[in-house]
C-alpha cells in the first residue's frame, strides 16, 4: 500500500472539563498479501477517501471507506479513517467501533489508541476512555514526538479528574514535563493541587502562569485569593486582569463585589455605575442595587430593583430588597404588598417576615404584623425588636393580656439598650395593668 497523507484529526472529547483538541497523524499499514492490481486499487481508494476527508466531505469519505473495508476488512488504516469520518458525522457508536477495529488490528498504533480514548470520552464512558489512554501513553507516536505524547497525557488527566484526582495530577505533571510550553497541562496540575488542598503549590503555579499572561490562571488565582479572604491580593490581580481585558464585564463586576467585601462601598459603586450605563446587565443592576441599599440610597436602589422584578417575578430576594427600599422611603402600603409577595415566594425568608411585620404595623394592619411575627418565630428565636413589635400590635388591638406578656418579655431582654422603647413599655404596662 502506498504512503497515506497525514490527516489532521480534531480530538473528539467534548468533556465538561474542557475541550480536547490537537493535530494527530497516522502511519501506513500493510494489508494482507494480495495481487498487485488489487493492492493498487485499494491504495487508490484509500487515497481518494483521505482526499475527501481533507476536503471535509465526510459522508462521501465514509461511503468510500465502507466499500473499501468490505474487501479489505483487515486494513487498520481504512478503519482508522472511517472512525475519523464518522466522528465528524456525529456517529458516536460507529466511531468507537471503527477505532476499536483499528486498535485490534494494530495494538501498538499510538494514534488509534488515542483517538479511541477520546471517542469513548466524548460518549461519556470515562472509565473505558481512561483505559485506552493509559495504553496510548505507553506507545510511541508516529509523528509529533514529545508534544504528541504530552497531549495524550493531558487527555488522560482530563478524563480521570473526578474518578482518580491523584492520578490526574500525576498525568498533568507528566504532560507538563514532556511539553513545558503546554500551559493547559500546567494549569491542570495547579487546579488539581488546589482541589487536593495543596494551596501553596497551586498558588505558585497560578502565579507563574499569570505572570506569563495566562488569563485562565489569573482567574484561578483571584478565586484562590477570594477563598482565602486575601482581598488585597485579589484586588491587585483583578486590576491587572481588567487592564488586559477591559471589555470583560464579569471581571469588573467581580471587582465591584470585591471592593464591597473590603468595605470600599463608594469605590465599588464608582466601578459599577459607569459599567452599568454602558452595559445594563441584570447582574450588574442587582449588585449595584445592593450597594445602594448598603449606603442607604433607597430611591436609587428602588429604581434598579423595580425593572428587575418585572424581569424575574418569582425571585423572592429581589422582592425583599425592593420592599426594603420602599419601606425606608416610608412607602409602607407598597412595601407591605411587595414584602408579602417575598415571603409567599420563599416562606423561609426570615428578614422578609421582620420587614413585613414593621411595614404592616406602620399601615396599622396589626393582625398582619402578628401573623408575620408568628411565621418568623418558627424560623428564628425572638429578639427584643420582635417582642416589642408584637407587644405594640396586641396593644393597638386592645388585646392587653398578650400585650403585657410581650412588654415584659421585651423588658427582660432589652438590658438598657433601647431606652425609649423600654420607657414606653413600662408606661404601657402601668396603663394596662394598673394593679
Amino acid at each position: 500500500m502506498g504512503t497515506t497523507k497525514i490527516i489532521a484529526v480534531a480530538l473528539l472529547a467534548s468533556l465538561a472539563l474542557q475541550a480536547l483538541a490537537h493535530a494527530q497523524t497516522h502511519p501506513t499499514h500493510k494489508s494482507h498479501p494480495q495481487t498487485s492490481a488489487e493492492g493498487d486499487r485499494a491504495a487508490d481508494a484509500l487515497k481518494d477517501a483521505e482526499s475527501l476527508l481533507q476536503k471535509q466531505q465526510y459522508s462521501q469519505a465514509e461511503e468510500k471507506l465502507q466499500a473499501l473495508i468490505a474487501n479489505q476488512s483487515e486494513n487498520p488504516q481504512a478503519w482508522f479513517d472511517l472512525g475519523f469520518a464518522q466522528s465528524h458525522l456525529g456517529k458516536s457508536a460507529e466511531t468507537i467501533s471503527a477505532y476499536k477495529k483499528a486498535v485490534a488490528l494494530s495494538p501498538k498504533w499510538f494514534e488509534a489508541q488515542q483517538n479511541l480514548g477520546l471517542a469513548l470520552a466524548k460518549s461519556g464512558d470515562l472509565a473505558a476512555a481512561s483505559s485506552a489512554l493509559k495504553t496510548a501513553v505507553t506507545l510511541k507516536p508516529t509523528t509529533g514526538g514529545q508534544q504528541a505524547l504530552a497531549a495524550a497525557w493531558l487527555s488522560l488527566a482530563q478524563v480521570t479528574e473526578e474518578s482518580a484526582p491523584q492520578d490526574a495530577l500525576a498525568a498533568y505533571q507528566k504532560a507538563a514535563e514532556l511539553d513545558p510550553t503546554n500551559s493547559e497541562a500546567q494549569l491542570g496540575a495547579a487546579r488539581m493541587a488546589d482541589r487536593s488542598g495543596n494551596t501553596p503549590a497551586a498558588e505558585q503555579q497560578y502565579l507563574k502562569l499569570a505572570e506569563a499572561g495566562n488569563n485562565d490562571s489569573v482567574e484561578r488565582l483571584i478565586g484562590l485569593y477570594l477563598k482565602q479572604k486575601r482581598f488585597s491580593d485579589a484586588e491587585t490581580w483583578l486590576h491587572k486582569y481588567i487592564s488586559a481585558n477591559p471589555q470583560n464585564t464579569a471581571a469588573q463586576l467581580q471587582l465591584g463585589k470585591l471592593l464591597a467585601a473590603e468595605g470600599k462601598t463608594q469605590e465599588a459603586i464608582a466601578t459599577l455605575e459607569p459599567l452599568y450605563k454602558t452595559s445594563p446587565d441584570p447582574k450588574l443592576a442587582r449588585a449595584l442595587a445592593g450597594l445602594y441599599l448598603e449606603i442607604k440610597q433607597y430611591p436609587a436602589a428602588a429604581d434598579l430593583l423595580r425593572p428587575l422584578i418585572a424581569q424575574s417575578p418569582t425571585d423572592a430576594q429581589l422582592h425583599l430588597d425592593y420592599g426594603t427600599a420602599l419601606m425606608h422611603q416610608l412607602k409602607y402600603p407598597e412595601a407591605q404588598t411587595v414584602l408579602l409577595k417575598a415571603v409567599q415566594l420563599n416562606p423561609n425568608l426570615v428578614q422578609g417576615y421582620s420587614d413585613l411585620a414593621y411595614a404592616a404595623e406602620q399601615n396599622k394592619n396589626y393582625e398582619l404584623t402578628i401573623r408575620a411575627l408568628d411565621a418568623r418565630v418558627k424560623l428564628q428565636p425572638e429578639t427584643p425588636a420582635t417582642y416589642f413589635l408584637r407587644a405594640t400590635a396586641y396593644d393597638n388591638l386592645r388585646m392587653y393580656k398578650p400585650a403585657a406578656e410581650n412588654y415584659k418579655l421585651f423588658l427582660g431582654v432589652a438590658g438598657g439598650k433601647f431606652p425609649d422603647q423600654e420607657f414606653q413599655a413600662r408606661h404601657r404596662l402601668k396603663a394596662i395593668l394598673p394593679n
